[in-house]
């Protein structure tokens, strides 16, 4: 046999290589892309936009399947996936389109369900989809915030920009500061004075607690007495009940009367006389008939009734208060005391008389000129007279302003009053003079009880004669029907 030439060797090498690719080609086109064997599942999502056929099906990174078909269905895209045979999804695994890598690839990440459920079967569908981010919706909100950032920016830089607006910033700041150093100067002045009240109302707690615990067993014996009236109520309550049983059986008089059938005979005449009166009354018969018919008399008791009422309505709305004030000074270890009689002639405004009786007396200045005219003032402390009060006042809601004449002085006050006023928070400023501090007080009044009050607080607080006190008392007050009722009430002795 002869050998074998080159070309038919180049022959023999291209026809082997044509048949390993025959081979090849017909090996890839047996396994496709995708996977031909496992089972298929669905999923809708609103949007699969950058998610290709045969995109990669993962759990955990690991790859399960692949995407075999993606079709519209309503308006959403239905993906069809093609899972590995020995992979094996729960019926409440979850969905979700992520993206892979810089490129940005699409892939779909199941994530797994509840161990030991029951397993999707071919050609069910996955319900839990996780809603995949729309990066174009996303960008035009991003672009649209970006837009109004710029209108605002534009805005403070018109607003701020220029000479105009560093001048209004400087001269802001320079305000900033000035107030900022008058706060401080203020506190530091009146260190003393805010330390000395601080004091002063810890002082004052400390004396009310005081007065609580001293009054406990008080209180005690209130609330036994409220216990006994709750007693007595719940006998009167079962005495009612008897009484309406013994009415129901017909006895008693109320119970025959409604029993008897004599009694209700009785009553229907007794009726039908006064219907024949109302009817002869009507007629205008009889003195009383012409009474009601005559108008000219009827408008003359009609004008006469109206001018009563106008009379007694005016007398209603005019009260009348009457009070006792007594405060206990500390500094001075002497009672000061007050008798005030007000007169409310309408609701919000009211006229106030009063006389105080004070430890300390009335200062008086006098002014003594001997020989050789050297003037000499003198202050002198008069103990035995009576101070008088005498003011007007109007109420504004919850604020009530007065003003007039405060113990000998001229002055004014203001009352704040809270819990249906059963708290009243008082401030008062009077006896103002060029040579001393003007008299300042402050003071609180708590209702205890229905006509007593506990009071307490601080009086001429910023006094430079040494007259500085605190105080704590009571009061009394009674409207003018209240001194009726107990004076009625009080028994006489015989």
């Amino acid at each position: 046999m002869g050998s074998i030439t080159t070309e038919a060797k180049v022959g023999l090498f291209i026809l082997i290589g044509m048949l390993l690719l025959g081979y090849m080609t017909m090996q890839v086109g047996q396994r496709g892309v995708g996977i031909k064997k496992g089972y298929n599942v669905d999923v809708v999502f609103d949007n699969v936009a950058g998610l290709n056929k045969y995109s990669s099906v993962q759990i955990a990174g690991v790859e399960v399947g692949r995407v075999e078909d993606i079709l519209l269905k309503d308006g959403k895209a239905l993906v069809r996936l093609r899972i590995t045979p020995s992979v094996t999804l729960e019926k409440d695994v979850s969905a979700a389109i992520k993206t892979r890598g810089v490129l940005g690839d699409k892939y779909i990440e199941i994530t797994p369900g509840t161990r030991g459920m029951a397993a999707l079967e071919p050609g069910e569908q996955i319900r839990n989809v996780e809603r995949q981010a729309d990066i174009d919706r996303l960008l035009n909100q991003i672009s649209a915030i970006a837009d109004d950032v710029k209108t605002v920016s534009g805005t403070l830089s018109n607003v701020l920009g220029g000479q105009a607006g560093q001048d209004s910033i400087g001269g802001l700041l320079e305000n900033m500061q000035a107030l900022t150093r008058n706060i401080n100067s203020l506190v530091v002045s009146n260190e003393a004075t805010i330390r000395s009240m601080l004091l002063n109302a810890q002082e004052l707690t400390n004396n009310l607690n005081r007065v609580v615990v001293q009054n406990d067993d008080k209180v005690g014996e209130v609330i036994e007495n409220l216990r006994g009236a709750s007693r007595e109520m719940e006998k009167t309550f079962a005495s009612f009940s008897q009484i309406a049983d013994e009415v129901n059986r017909g006895e008693g008089t109320i119970g025959q009367l409604m029993k008897d059938n004599t009694t209700i005979t009785n009553l229907n005449k007794t009726l039908a006389s006064l219907q024949e009166v109302s009817d002869k009354i009507n007629q205008g018969k009889g003195t009383l008939g012409k009474l009601v018919n005559d108008e000219e008399t009827v408008n003359n008791l009609n004008q006469s009734l109206s001018g009563i009422n106008r009379y007694v309505t005016k007398a209603e709305q005019f009260r009348t208060f009457l009070g006792y004030r007594g405060e206990y000074l500390w500094d001075k270890s002497n009672f000061k005391s007050y008798l005030d009689i007000k007169i409310q002639p309408k609701q919000d405004q009211f006229y106030l008389l009063g006389l105080v009786s004070d430890p300390r007396g009335r200062l008086t200045v006098r002014d003594y000129t001997p020989t050789g005219n050297v003037t000499t003032r003198t202050e002198e402390w008069d103990k035995s007279g009576l101070l008088f009060n005498v003011q007007i006042g109007k109420r504004f809601r919850n604020v009530v302003l007065r003003g007039g004449i405060l113990e000998s002085t001229g002055g004014f006050g203001m009352d704040y009053m809270a819990l249906n006023d059963r708290l009243k928070l008082t401030f008062e400023a009077f006896d103002f003079s060029s040579d001393r501090n003007a008299h300042l007080k402050g003071y609180a009044d708590v209702q205890l009880f229905k006509y007593l009050y506990l009071t307490g607080g601080w009086d001429d607080f910023i006094s430079n004669r040494g007259n500085s006190s605190g105080f704590v008392g009571f009061s009394i007050r009674f409207e003018d029907d209240d001194l009726k009722y107990l004076l009625t009430s009080t028994p006489i002795p015989k």
